[in-house]
C-alpha cells in the first residue's frame, strides 16, 4: 500500500532535525513493521494511506531529550495531538486530557517519544509549525518515575501522602484528596513548576528543598 507520513508530523520532524541536526535517529519511526500491521496502530496507514504516528529517538547528548520534549508537548497542548507516549507514561487530548498516566504496553518508549495525531484530515494534514521553541524542560516534570519515590496524585493513600501533607502544612489524614491536590498546585505555582497537582520527582525535590 502506498503511504505517506501525516503532513503535521513531517513538519514536526523537520523542526526537530533543524534544532538538533546531529541527533541519533536509530529509533525514529513512522510506518509500522509487520508486528504493528497485525494490530490497530497509528503506525499503520489509515484509509487515506496516511500514517498518523511518529517516533523520535531519545538522544540528549546531541540535543534531543525526548522525555523533556514530551512534557513540553503536554504543556503546549497542540490541537493536532491525539496522544504521546514517553518513558512509561502516556497523555492524550481526550482521555484524562493532558494528564500523564502510566503506560501499560510492553514497549515503554524510553528510547524514543511516540507522537500520534488525530484521525481528522484538518488535523493530520495541518502543516503549521509546532510550538517547540524555548525550554523543552519548562514544566520541570519529566515523564519518568524513580522506583523508591512513587509519584503521588489524587486518590493515593498512605504514609507518603501523610509526609506530603505535613510538608505542605495542611491537615494530615493520609488521603490525597481535592484539598491536597489544590495545595500541591499552589506549591507548584510558587516554585514555577508544572501546575498539574501531581507530585513527581521535581515537585518532590522542591518540597524537600533539594
Amino acid at each position: 500500500m502506498v503511504w505517506r507520513l501525516a503532513s503535521s508530523l513531517e513538519t514536526l520532524r523537520k523542526q526537530v532535525n533543524g534544532m538538533a541536526p546531529n541527533r541519533n535517529k536509530v529509533s525514529d519511526g513512522s510506518v509500522g513493521d509487520p508486528a504493528h500491521a497485525s494490530r490497530p496502530s497509528d503506525h499503520n496507514p489509515n484509509k487515506a494511506g496516511v500514517v498518523q504516528a511518529l517516533d523520535l529517538t531519545h538522544d540528549p547528548a546531541h540535543g534531543f531529550d525526548s522525555w523533556t520534549f514530551a512534557e513540553h508537548l503536554r504543556l503546549k497542548r497542540d490541537p493536532r495531538i491525539k496522544y504521546v507516549i514517553s518513558n512509561g507514561r502516556i497523555f492524550a487530548s481526550t482521555t484524562s486530557p493532558w494528564q500523564w498516566r502510566p503506560y501499560t504496553g510492553t514497549n515503554k518508549h524510553s528510547h524514543h517519544v511516540h507522537i500520534s495525531v488525530l484521525d481528522s484530515p484538518d488535523r493530520y494534514n495541518d502543516p503549521a509549525n509546532w510550538d517547540i521553541a524555548g525550554d523543552w524542560n519548562a514544566g520541570k516534570e519529566t515523564p519518568f518515575t524513580i522506583p523508591d519515590r512513587p509519584v503521588l496524585r489524587q486518590g493515593a493513600q498512605g504514609d507518603a501522602v501523610k509526609k506530603l501533607q505535613a510538608a505542605l502544612n495542611i491537615a494530615v489524614d493520609g488521603y490525597f484528596g481535592p484539598k491536597t491536590r489544590l495545595a500541591v498546585i499552589a506549591f507548584q505555582q510558587s516554585k514555577g513548576l508544572a501546575q498539574d497537582g501531581v507530585v513527581g520527582p521535581y515537585t518532590l525535590d522542591a518540597i524537600e528543598g533539594k
